[in-house]
């Protein structure tokens, strides 16, 4: 078997992948500091990859990007920068690498959006240094790809959560916040729950545990191309959390929204066709189902 390299191997996506792919190299930052050129290459060095699988990534919500811009944007451009230059000249065979949906233009004239539509028009605002970060990225790989005729590719996943997620309502995903908000209101015998914006917005939301299992087909079938990775459903925030209230069992509890705070992209949903012609067989999970899943994870471990 071919030596893997996997960086964020504690983060979100990394722990559902280290169950389907045990023996690969999962590094966190307690292992190797990616923004430091000499650990990066000290770490090329040790482990000697053959595949980068590279998860690590400043990320959080919308209101932690808004309140540091620059951590999104440096952090994100040098370890990006360090991870492809160094897998380029350790003669690294394969390098895949995660984008996100919020990263395409705020406003497109056609939904949903195809993987071509990346540079037609600026992100939205709130998310601008993290999404031009990652936009360098798909740039950085495409050159690799142009000059060098190098394996390197990235995916384009839509929202994500799962068991392994930040529960926090500032640097955590939306989902992950809203079933760990419901918890605590079910707990506490809270009447109500408050959620950003003005429920309005339109999101799609794939399990991580999916996204792990794209990233596995996508090394053994050493698919060579860049694509979007989603869930079909999009639905907009107020109805995803009518949902979650739903099957957790907390009807009861009302919905407000502080309308001071932001919206972030009001639609972003992605055109999945290419996955699916190069998945066939992929299944995502419903969203009802892996609602239910997270939320009996967290009450088992509360």
């Amino acid at each position: 078997m071919k030596k893997i390299l996997v960086t964020g191997g504690t983060g979100l996506v990394g722990k559902y992948l280290k169950k389907i792919l045990p023996d690969a190299n999962y590094v966190s930052s307690k292992d190797y500091n990616l923004l430091v050129q000499d650990d990066v290459k000290i770490m090329f060095k040790k482990l000697k990859p053959e595949i980068v699988i590279h998860l690590a990534a400043r990320v959080g919500g919308v209101h932690h990007n808004i309140i540091e811009p620059v951590k999104y944007f440096e952090e994100n451009i040098i370890m990006n920068t360090l991870l492809i230059r160094e897998s380029f000249n350790n003669n690294v065979k394969k390098f895949l690498s995660l984008l996100s949906s919020c990263i395409y233009p705020d406003n497109v004239n056609f939904y949903p959006i195809k993987e071509t539509y990346l540079f037609d028009g600026a992100p939205h605002s709130d998310l601008f240094s993290y999404s031009y970060s990652k936009r360098s990225m798909a740039i950085q790989i495409e050159a690799y790809r142009k000059k060098y005729k190098s394996n390197f590719s990235y995916l384009i996943p839509c929202n994500l959560y799962g068991e392994f997620d930040k529960f926090d309502e500032i640097q955590g995903h939306f989902l992950g916040a809203l079933i760990n908000k419901i918890l605590i209101a079910k707990k506490n015998d809270q009447k109500f729950i408050q959620l950003f914006g003005d429920g309005t917005p339109l999101r799609q939301f794939m399990h991580a545990k999916d996204l792990a299992l794209v990233i596995k087909e996508v090394i053994n079938k050493d698919i060579k191309e860049s694509f979007n990775v989603g869930n079909n459903e999009n639905y907009s925030i107020l109805k995803i959390a009518k949902l979650a209230l739903s099957i957790c069992e907390a009807e009861n509890l009302e919905i407000k929204f502080d309308k001071s705070k932001p919206n972030g992209q009001m639609r972003k949903d992605i055109d999945l066709s290419r996955m699916n012609s190069l998945l066939p067989n992929f299944k995502p999970t419903l969203l009802r189902d892996g609602i239910r899943e997270v939320y009996n994870r967290l009450e088992k471990n509360e």
